[in-house]
């Protein structure tokens, strides 16, 4: 090293960085300009043994030595802030040191303990401690040129000095708010130094702090208490008292209230083994005493309770076992006291209901459920008897589970009546299905009906539990409405009894009878408590009646009818012809009206098949000549009466002149649907082919007098007859559809 650098000379790792740094870029020149008291200054630093650093010119150029430099590199910031400002060397505390180099270069000191910075060491602020101490750096006029910086970082120190004091806070807070009651107790008078809150909530929150114990609790005078504590100061000898009664003021006007305790009174030493004071460390257990006593009163009263009920009582343990049981328990099983506590109750379970008795048991003890089970269990007599069985889980005040109280009370006499109701409900549910009767009953307070499954199909509503009365109101037909009930009626107890009225089906619209029986069940005072009754669809029964009516009409009717139509036969068929061919027509057309007559038969004088009709009128002739195609249609007995004497005249016209005859010919008979501008027609037409030529006759018969004049008219049509060269056709067109036919 030349001379000129000798002042770096046992400089250390920095002295040598200094040497080579290149200062001419820096405000502080290069090294060779330096003053000498810039130098002088620097060497004392590089060889001080503890860290310092100097802070030059305004913008605090740091030199520093190897104690420094153990700092900086620490923190990332070595070798880079040497030759550096101070404020970017340290960024995050740029504040601070620009508040120093302020105070210092104008001729201030500053001095820092136990100081606090926030350092960045690898991307996170760190905190960190220091003893910092800044003082001004002269020049050799006595010019403040810098600052001198002597740094000693306590971190590790202030951070046991926290603990110490974090910790002391923590068993501070702990000691306050600790669940048992405390005290420390100092001198031989026992004077109070420290109370937590559970201390001052037992004594009533008075303040007792720097009062002897004689003083602030006046009220254990008399107690022992006193005594108790010179002795535990005297001897030096822990004193641990259970269950101790102590009478206590929650005020100092208040009388005395006697509490339970469980306490230590445990004597404090110092250094050299002397006893100093005493510890006082317990908890009031007066609420655990009288919960006990209470408990104990419980059981006495439960098991009182238990021993005169009918029913058999039981308690069993968390595990299943039955720990105890009413005496009436053994009395019906024929056991001794204490056979049936743990499982020994099994032996009296009915082998075939034991498994599936066990399985739910152990259901409810392993997830705590309410338990509930019928099952048979054997009488002291060897009779075999079901009895109902639930338990429930106790828990105690804490909440956690305790036992098990059960019941099990026998319920075969029940179990018989139940099956002698249910065997009547099904007797009487049979009947009234088999006879199509609903039953129904009305809450006379709320208005809801109630009913069998029968009611609802009855009404075409849907299954349900009870709806309004006003449902099955909107569905009676306005002009019936009054009729089962008035409009107070089921309210009032004044609705008729027997009834009949029509109703519109909820579900197809469709119009029915309804006959309606009704009784009031009525309470003490004659008030209408419940309407019951009972109902079935009528409708067929009407309908039986009205058609029984119309019958009886329509016989008169139709034998009127049957004489004029057999008297016309009659009169056409005679006039003008020999007696034996006028006798074989007239028996051939009665036999076709007989024809007509059977179809009708057939269907009770409602409708006629046309296609029936028309079959039934071509049976006398040869079938394989005759083709009949058309669709079904419905028609009235007049229609078909006139159509089976139509069909009877053609065929017997096509057989004796026409297509049916000798010849070969073919008769075509159809209908069908046929739409025009005046709307839909019917079109029947009668095709002979094939058969020999015939020509118009000259005079009208029955026959012609049949088809265009009664056939049209019955029909509500026209009736055309061509006489064409291969044979008769004849074409009826009337109204469509079938709806328009009926008599």
């Amino acid at each position: 090293m030349s001379n000129n650098l000798s002042f770096l000379a046992g400089g250390g790792d920095v002295g040598r960085l200094i040497a080579s740094y290149e200062w001419g870029g820096t405000a502080l020149g290069p090294i060779d300009s330096w003053p000498e008291a810039r130098r002088t200054a620097i060497a004392m630093v590089l060889r001080a043994p503890v860290p310092v650093a100097l802070l030059l010119g305004p913008d605090g150029v740091m030199i520093y030595n190897d104690g420094y430099a153990g700092i900086a590199l620490g923190r990332g910031r070595h070798p880079a802030c040497l030759g550096a400002s101070v404020l970017t060397a340290w960024p995050e505390v740029a504040a601070f040191n620009a508040e120093v180099l302020r105070v210092v270069l104008a001729g201030g000191t500053l001095s820092f303990r136990n100081h606090e910075l926030g350092l960045m060491r690898d991307g996170a602020e760190e905190k960190v401690w220091f003893n910092l101490d800044y003082s001004p750096l002269p020049d050799a006029r006595g010019e403040i040129v810098g600052v001198l910086v002597l740094v000693t970082e306590i971190s590790e120190r202030a951070r046991f000095e926290r603990a110490i004091v974090e910790d002391r806070a923590r068993l501070r807070q702990m000691f306050e708010q600790a669940p048992s009651f405390m005290a420390l107790l100092s001198g031989p008078e026992h004077v109070f130094e420290l109370t937590n809150t559970a201390y001052r909530q037992l004594i009533g929150h008075r303040d007792v702090l720097g009062l002897r114990v004689r003083e602030g609790l006046p009220e254990l005078a008399g107690q022992g208490f006193f005594e108790l504590l010179d002795r535990v100061y005297a001897s030096g000898e822990p004193y641990v008292g259970r269950g101790v009664k102590v009478l206590l003021q929650a005020t100092p006007d208040s009388p005395a209230e006697a509490r339970t305790l469980d306490f230590v009174y445990q004597p404090v030493r110092d250094g050299g083994g002397g006893v100093t004071g005493i510890f006082v460390q317990g908890v009031d257990i007066s609420d655990r005493i009288a919960a006990e006593h209470a408990r104990a009163a419980s059981e006495h009263q439960f098991r009182t309770f238990a021993q005169t009920m009918p029913n058999h009582v039981w308690v069993a343990g968390l595990d299943g076992g039955q720990t105890w049981v009413n005496d009436r328990m053994h009395d019906y099983a024929g056991m001794t006291p204490g056979a049936l506590c743990g499982f020994g109750w099994r032996g009296t379970i009915h082998p075939d209901d034991l498994a599936e008795t066990d399985v739910r048991w152990k259901e409810s003890v392993a997830t705590g459920a309410p338990y509930e089970r019928e099952d048979r269990r054997r009488r002291h007599d060897g009779a075999w008897r079901w009895h109902l069985s639930r338990a429930v889980l106790i828990h105690d005040c804490d909440g956690l589970p305790r036992c098990w109280i059960g019941t099990s009370t026998d319920i075969d006499d029940q179990k018989l009546v139940e099956q002698a109701l249910r065997d009547s409900e099904l007797r009487l549910r049979l009947s009234q299905e088999a006879a199509g009767i609903a039953s129904f009953e009305v809450d006379v307070a709320t208005g809801d009906v109630m009913g069998s499954e029968r009611l609802w199909a009855l009404w075409g509503l849907p299954q349900a539990t009870r709806v309004p009365l006003a449902v099955f109101e909107r569905l009676v037909l306005p002009e019936d409405r009054l009729a089962p009930w008035s409009e107070t009626g089921p309210r009032d107890g004044t609705a008729a009894k027997n009834v009949e009225y029509r109703i519109r089906r909820g579900d197809t619209g469709e119009e029915r009878w309804i006959a309606r029986h009704v009784e009031y069940l009525r309470d003490a005072a004659g008030r209408p408590v419940k309407m019951f009754g009972v109902m079935r669809d009528v409708t067929d029964a009407k309908q039986s009646e009205i058609r029984q009516q119309t019958l009886t009409h329509e016989l008169a009717h139709r034998i009127k009818n049957i004489l004029a139509t057999v008297s016309a036969i009659a009169s056409q068929t005679l006039r003008d012809t020999d007696l034996a061919t006028a006798r074989a027509a007239f028996d051939t057309r009665l036999q076709a009206l007989a024809r007509g007559h059977d179809i009708l038969n057939a269907s009770r004088w409602t409708t006629a098949s046309l296609g029936g009709v028309v079959e039934a009128g071509l049976g006398p002739f040869p079938g394989e000549r005759i083709t009949i195609n058309g669709p079904d249609l419905a028609i009235g007995p007049r229609r078909a009466l006139t159509l089976a004497l139509a069909v009877n005249e053609l065929g017997t016209n096509a057989l004796k002149y026409g297509a049916l005859g000798d010849n070969g010919g073919h008769v075509s008979v159809a209908w069908w649907r046929e739409d025009t501008a005046d709307g839909p027609r019917l079109v029947w037409r009668w095709a002979e082919a094939g058969g020999p030529a015939v020509s118009a006759p000259e005079r009208r018969g029955f026959g012609r007098f049949l088809l265009e004049r009664v056939l049209a008219a019955d029909f509500g049509g026209s009736v055309r007859i061509a006489f064409a060269p291969g044979g008769v056709e004849c074409i009826l067109t009337a109204p469509w559809p079938p709806t328009q036919w009926e008599d």
